[in-house]
């Protein structure tokens, strides 16, 4: 007998009821296999989905953050520029407001710094803000210029004018300083118990020096106020040129404070704009009368 043959009566000796036992054991186990394969295929594609669902979600969350990270980095910017330009604009309306009482710099390289400086810093809104604020922001350029100049022209004639008494200024402070020393003289003589004749000598050279800081303060008073009707006239010219810049300038602040997220508010500013020059003008009324017609 060969070896199959006797392979083939060893199976044939087996029982049946062994046989159905294996067979079930096989067919439990195949399907067990088949469960758990069908089980391990849909939990790989449950986390195959869950990680493209996951990075979909990563890419979007940087995404995001990168278009956040651009806008606060621009939002910062704007809040420099637009904090600087403003800052810029008001010291420049000061400089028209006080060009009057400025001494005359015929280099003329003073009188144009806070122009050039209020220029410099508006530019930067042009180049950062959005369209309305940008075009604002050279229609203030234009007006704040205009004015400006106008005023810097308006103020010569009361610059030149004022000339004379930013001399007595030099004199009054070189008067007081030789009453200050005279009298420290004074009360070293007494101390030191010098000759009367000395200290009466001191003491008229003191009182000469006292009528003369005395007479120079009366002279500037008089200089000063034959120029206030002038002074009062720049004033008043000056309040009406400046109203298409303010309003303007209104517009500009309003504009900018909606770019960085605050209420722009311009119709509650532009009224509080027109009641103070209002009370302005009443208040110059109420001093020195009506304007000339």
């Amino acid at each position: 007998m060969d070896l199959w043959d006797a392979f083939f009566v060893w199976i044939d000796s087996i029982p049946a009821v062994i046989w159905s036992g294996a067979i079930g054991a096989l067919l439990a186990s195949g399907m067990s296999y088949v469960g758990i394969r069908s089980a391990n295929n849909s939990s790989y594609k449950r986390l195959r989905d869950q990680h493209v669902h996951d990075k979909l979600e990563a890419d979007k969350q940087r995404s995001h953050d990168a278009i956040q990270k651009e806008e606060d980095r621009k939002a910062a910017i704007r809040r420099e520029v637009y904090t600087k330009a403003v800052e810029e604009t008001h010291a420049a309306l000061g400089a028209i407001g006080g060009f009057p009482f400025k001494p005359l710099d015929f280099s003329g390289n003073t009188d144009s710094d806070a122009l050039q400086v209020f220029l410099k810093a508006n530019s930067k809104i042009w180049l950062v803000a959005e369209s309305e604020a940008a075009h604002l922001s050279r229609d203030l350029a234009n007006k704040m210029s205009e004015v400006y100049l106008l005023a810097l022209a308006s103020a010569f004639p009361l610059r030149l004018a004022l000339d004379p008494v930013w001399e007595l200024n030099k004199k009054l402070i070189h008067a007081e300083s030789e009453v200050l020393r005279k009298s420290v003289k004074l009360a070293d003589l007494a101390e030191q118990g010098a000759d009367a004749n000395v200290i009466e000598a001191v003491q008229k050279a003191w009182k000469e020096a006292n009528d003369l800081v005395d007479a120079i303060k009366r002279h500037r008073a008089h200089m000063r106020e034959a120029l206030a009707p002038q002074q009062l006239a720049y004033s008043r010219k000056l309040i009406a040129e400046m109203e298409p810049l303010q309003k303007t300038m209104v517009q500009l602040i309003s504009s900018l404070r909606k770019e960085i997220h605050l209420s722009p508010d311009e119709a509650e500013f532009m009224q509080q704009q027109l009641d103070m020059r209002k009370n302005v003008l009443a208040l110059f009324e109420r001093l020195f009368g009506p304007a000339p017609a």
